[in-house]
């Protein structure tokens, strides 16, 4: 892009009022240019009223830098203030958050615009411009949204080193290439203020939660329908690489809420005033079968706002910081899982464990005056059965043999949902099969509970890791036999497929495409899952370097528990030591030969050394040309002249040919008397 010159730049050697007071119709397309990229992600955000009111403002600065508009006065702009102040607490009932805290800034960037004359209102506009644009970063932080912040550093950095400018702009070649080279020099500070600079805990920015915001996932309790309902988003839950071998899918139970409570209809968790008491013992053991393997995994889960670290059945290690493992074996962050976390465990594939908490009364209950023929048939087929291990065979063999159906779709239940599902409908989900035979456990008298979490995931061969999805959200039952407590799993009697292969085995017409507006087909999968590792990647690496990934990296430097004093000042010492080598290459730096002008000016203040003073290292060419003219008053119109030549000729435009040699020969013949010469 190029904008003709007698639209943007002054004539050449035409200095613009001190200060840089004016602002011209060049630097005022910048500015625009600059809002509308860091506005556009809040186009789906921001209250309309609030888009509207800036593009009337851009409208009307650039009206008035080219078609001579009025702007409004100060009382005008106070009034405008006071009003678009109270449309933003009427509309979103809040001044801060990131809906009502990003609308207020583009309110802002408004109404400033329309006051802009000076270097200083520009420096302004650009500062609450970055601020828009990194809060759209904190709403969508996945890669694809770094191409649009990343263009929006370039251009608010082209944009302020164009505000800055007293004479003519900088052609927009030009200063692209000062700013590629403004960007690579902080780089590596960017990147070491990145690994160093002090994590707190918590969301990033500590932003306030939308208490209205959806959330996604698992529940501290269950209901017919609930995870039918989650098994339809494609929506993903967490991704985990395994570091040695992989469990067969039919061993793959992350584990999740155990629901205890049961009420006829829903199973709950216990609050956690007890859970609190239920913490596993510390010679907790799972039961390990003689060569078992231990699988270790990483997991990074995505922000759900809930407590669950869903671990691999059976955790034996991990370490999440903060976390705890209850008698449930429910694995618990110390707070919500409010943004991208990640975290190493260990665990066996093991269906059953003991030396956790034994049952009491609450893995008995059966429901007041509900589900009565449920219960009678539980309580028939026991005493027929020779033990409960018959018995709870015998309720499979009834899943498996029966017309029981397994349905993404199934029928409503009303009053007595496990009488219905048994007796009528026979058609239903996981959670249907697994309140079913937790109530027959019970009703025979044999302790039972429902536990909820994901089974299965999809694997991605591009960077082999398992993606689980909120589809794979599945519920299965634990009972308590023989002194501890064992994993039975009524959907894989009725649909095996689920178990063995996924979701999308047991209903083959689900299909996770991820480019569905682009139609089906084996190359689309490949490429949604090549990108999906590439969003990976991003997470693991970026997204999720939190306190403990920086003490880890800390650790590994030779910093053995590193307190939040140690990683300050390691953050500090480290820009100080990288200031320090930016200034020592900047004194030695030589004169690009490859620059004839340059080049040229170095050796006029060579000879004007000699005669006068050297020019110290952090003059201008301007300052020393002044400081030049005051000791000799007889040069300081030649002086002067050829110091203004030469800013124009560096910085204001690309030289010709014609032009360099001109400027070259006027300097090499430039006579300087040793002594002054009367005026």
């Amino acid at each position: 892009m190029r904008i003709p010159a007698h639209e943007w730049e002054a004539p050449p050697g035409t200095p613009l009022p001190a200060g840089g007071s004016h602002t011209s119709s060049g630097q005022l397309i910048w500015l625009t240019l600059l809002i509308g990229v860091a506005t556009i992600p809040h186009a789906g955000t921001a209250a309309p009223w609030v888009l509207v009111a800036l593009l009337i403002a851009v409208v009307w600065r650039l009206g008035a830098a080219l078609r001579r508009w009025p702007l409004p006065g100060t009382a005008f702009r106070v009034i405008l203030t006071i009003v678009g102040s109270l449309g933003i607490v009427i509309d979103y009932r809040r001044i801060s958050g990131l809906d009502a805290g990003s609308a207020l800034l583009i309110l802002m960037l408004a109404l400033k615009l329309l006051e802009t004359h000076s270097a200083r209102d520009r420096s302004i506009i650009i500062l609450i411009a970055w601020f828009v644009l990194f809060a759209s970063f904190l709403r969508e932080q996945s890669l694809i949204s770094v191409p649009q912040l990343a263009a929006g550093v370039v251009i608010g950095t082209l944009a302020l080193a164009q505000s800055a400018r007293p004479a003519a702009l900088l052609t927009t070649t030009r200063g692209l290439q000062t700013t590629g080279r403004l960007l690579l020099h902080a780089l590596p500070l960017a990147l070491a203020l990145f690994l160093l600079f002090p994590r707190l805990p918590g969301p990033f920015w500590a932003l306030p939660k939308q208490s209205d915001a959806a959330q996604t996932g698992l529940t501290d309790q269950m209901s017919p329908g609930d995870i039918t309902a989650l098994a339809q988003s494609d929506e993903v839950a967490f991704r985990v690489r395994f570091n040695g071998p992989t469990p067969k899918p039919a061993e793959l139970y992350w584990r999740g809420p155990v629901l205890e409570k049961f009420d006829g209809r829903s199973w709950r968790a216990r609050p956690d005033s007890v859970r609190n008491l239920q913490a596993a013992p510390a010679d907790y053991e799972p039961t390990v079968v003689a060569g078992q393997p231990v699988y270790h995994y990483e997991i990074t889960l995505e922000a759900n706002q809930r407590r669950w670290l869903l671990p691999l059945e059976t955790p034996i290690a991990w370490d999440a910081p903060g976390s705890r493992l209850t008698g449930t074996l429910e694995l618990l962050s110390k707070h919500p899982v409010d943004s991208r976390m990640a975290w190493r465990g260990e665990s066996i594939a093991a269906g059953e464990f003991n030396h956790s908490t034994r049952p009491d009364p609450a893995n008995l209950e059966l429901g007041k005056n509900m589900n009565a023929r449920s219960i009678e048939l539980g309580q028939t087929l026991r005493r027929a059965a020779s033990s409960d291990e018959a018995y709870l065979r015998q309720i499979l063999r009834m899943f498996r043999e029966q017309a029981f159906f397994y349905t993404l779709k199934p029928p409503a239940l009303r009053n007595n949902p496990v009488d219905e599902f048994l007796f009528t409908t026979r058609a239903g989900f996981c959670e249907h099969y697994a309140s079913a035979f937790a109530l027959l456990a019970r009703s025979a008298g044999i302790p039972a509970r429902v536990v909820a979490g994901y089974q299965g995931g999809q694997q991605n061969p591009v960077a082999d890791y398992l993606i689980v999805r909120q589809s794979d959200a599945h519920a299965w039952t634990e009972v308590w036999l023989n002194g501890r407590w064992i994993r039975y799993d009524p959907t894989a009697a009725v649909a095996p497929e689920r178990i063995e292969n996924g979701l999308e085995a047991a209903f083959p017409d689900t299909s996770r495409n991820s480019l569905p507006l682009l139609g089906t087909g084996p190359w689309l999968e490949r490429l949604a899952l090549s990108w999906d590792a590439i969003n990976a990647t991003w997470d693991r690496w970026v997204l999720a370097f939190g306190p403990d990934q920086q003490a880890a990296l800390l650790q590994r430097l030779g910093i053995k528990a590193p307190s939040l004093r140690d990683i300050a000042l390691v953050c500090a010492l480290a820009v100080c030591v990288m200031l320090a080598l930016f200034s020592l290459l900047g004194m030695r730096a030589r004169p690009d030969r490859s620059d004839p002008v340059d080049m040229a000016w170095q050796r006029l203040c060579r000879r004007l050394g000699k005669l006068t003073r050297p020019r110290q290292a952090e003059e201008g060419p301007s300052e020393y040309a002044a400081a030049v003219a005051a000791l000799r008053p007889d040069l300081e119109k030649t002086i002067l002249a050829i110091a203004n030549e030469y800013l124009h000729l560096r910085y204001d435009t690309t030289p010709t040919p014609a032009q360099i040699r001109a400027f070259s020969q006027r300097v090499r013949k430039l006579h300087l008397p040793t002594v002054p010469v009367p005026g």
